[in-house]
């Protein structure tokens, strides 16, 4: 499969403005205390096209708020002379220029911006003894909305950090910190450099950043003409959601390139895999699945998660996991939801142990003539059971007094029958309501690799975006949800390798998103 390449086009130039938490005026003059040294930020924004990796009207290059956080040659954030606080915010951004003070101490520097609640807080947390590896600690217990917002309309933009420098890297070479060098780029006020020479100075002698965003993109289209097989039966696409979405991540997660080249020159020379805070946990550790309403047998989906139609795109939080993990429940995935008839039926179909059955009519027959000592009429009789449970808690007259009995109207008086019949993994009769099925695809990252659990093959990372197009489907799904944590008769453990099973033909495209670059003076 090829890797579709995105090239990054031409900048526009815009700056920054609105120095926040500095404690000064751009005008305030500064005494040559030897500590005192200027820092100038402009940003290089990207028009937003198509051919960009951006989607128009999304905002996904929105920034609102950029913080910039100093340390000095011991590895600790450092404050600027005469401030109080230990990054510094500007914000908003708009388009005129602006040169603000840092300690002349400033070895290295991280940029974020637009950052989430949970992220700021680590940010307005930070005192004189905060290292890098203590802001880097991961943030639990956060959804899709600390990195992207909302899934659908974006506000606060998207929170973005350093991307790290893959100059000079190779394959398996691993990127641990993202922290910019720029000890020959800060310009110190001194008995021989007043503020405005330090100013000027600054300006004309930047270091570079760049920044990306913490979220990844994952969009569904359907091919012109999906192979439904066996021949002849028919296949219709519903909806789709994602499920078994990460509840952690790193501010900055570790990398390692792949072998997978994106662009010549580019911002990104390789792909490339990070580590999340859950990568060698136990299975399911941090995850957040979809579960079944007890009630209503309804899916009920992960927040703010909701069934989309093709065509149409949301974000998550990245999701990694070692090579040996690649397992069912480790998985971001995509559960679509369909109708799936074998040929020349309609309405509720059903199956048991690999045979079909039209209808009920042509169940209940093959029932009676299978004898009451079959595994067949025991599944019946469960069926039944099952069907007259769900009437009396939902006070539902039923017609049929048993199985041989039942009607039409019973079934249609039920809601979610597939999932109804569910018994965890004992098998039962396959209720395939109107069609309904279901599908899942635990989306591939690296889809040049044809190598059973291979480093980087699963999983969604940072700012990749995955296109995904359904292509074929090979037969029917199950008539349930795929709970990860409740599965049924013939669905995967959660502790299952993902390798080797799957109803669903979808080709996937890995997509560098936009990468910011940033120029800074010092």
């Amino acid at each position: 499969m090829r890797l579709r390449t995105i090239f990054l086009p031409v900048f526009a130039v815009a700056a920054l403005a609105g120095c926040a938490d500095s404690g000064e005026s751009p005008a305030e003059p500064v005494p040559a205390n030897g500590d005192a040294a200027y820092l100038s930020v402009r940003i290089e924004t990207r028009k937003t096209t198509r051919s960009s990796g951006e989607s128009p009207g999304e905002d996904e290059s929105d920034l609102q708020k950029l913080c910039f956080i100093a340390f000095n040659d011991r590895g600790t954030v450092v404050k600027a002379p005469g401030t109080t606080g230990y990054f510094t915010e500007i914000s908003p951004v708009t388009a005129t220029s602006e040169v603000f003070k840092v300690s002349s101490g400033t070895v290295q520097l991280l940029a974020i911006a637009n950052p989430g609640p949970k992220l700021e807080a680590v940010l307005r947390g930070m005192n004189g003894t905060t290292t890098y590896g203590t802001f880097n600690e991961a943030v639990t217990a956060a959804g899709v909305t600390e990195i992207a917002d909302d899934t659908r309309d974006i506000d606060r933009g998207f929170a973005m950090i350093n991307s790290g420098d893959e100059t000079d890297r190779d394959a398996g070479d691993v990127i641990a910190d993202p922290l910019i060098d720029v000890s020959d780029n800060v310009v110190t006020i001194s008995k021989d450099m007043d503020a405005e020479a330090a100013r000027e100075a600054a300006g004309d002698n930047p270091a570079e950043v760049k920044i990306e965003r913490l979220a990844s993109k994952v969009a569904l289209t359907l091919a012109d003409e999906i192979t439904v097989r066996p021949e002849g039966a028919d296949f219709t696409f519903g909806h789709w959601t994602l499920d078994a979405l990460n509840t952690a991540f790193y501010p900055f997660a570790e990398k390692t390139l792949l072998e997978v080249s994106h662009t010549a020159g580019g911002s990104y020379v390789r792909n490339f895999y990070t580590r999340d805070p859950n990568f060698s946990g136990a299975v399911g550790e941090g995850i957040d699945n979809a579960t079944v309403d007890a009630d209503t047998f309804e899916p009920v989906l992960v927040e703010p998660y909701d069934w989309m139609i093709a065509d149409s795109l949301t974000y998550c939080v990245e999701n990694t996991m070692a090579a040996g993990e690649q397992r069912f429940g480790n998985a971001t995935r995509v559960v679509i939801r369909g109708t799936y008839y074998p040929k020349d039926y309609s309405g509720d179909w059903f199956n048991f142990a690999g045979r079909n059955f039209a209808d009920l009519a042509e169940l209940q027959l093959a029932c009676s003539k299978a004898g009451s000592g079959s595994n067949l009429a025991a599944a019946c009789k469960k069926m039944f059971d099952k069907i007259e449970a769900y009437a009396a808690v939902h006070n539902i007259r039923l017609e049929g007094s048993d199985f041989a009995s039942l009607k039409e109207a019973d079934l249609a008086a039920v809601s979610n029958g597939g999932e109804v019949l569910k018994e965890g993994r004992e098998d039962i009769i396959r209720w395939y309501q109107d069609g309904l099925c279901y599908y899942y695809y635990e989306i591939v990252h690296d889809n040049e690799t044809q190598v059973e659990q291979d480093f980087g093959k699963y999983g969604v990372v940072r700012n990749n975006w995955y296109a995904l197009t359904l292509g074929s489907v090979d037969g029917p799904g199950t008539p349930w949800y795929p709970d990860i944590d409740e599965p049924g008769p013939g669905d995967p453990d959660p502790e299952d390798p993902i390798d080797g099973s799957g109803y669903l033909g979808i080709t996937v495209e890995v997509a560098p998103w936009i990468v910011w670059e940033t120029g800074i003076g010092l």
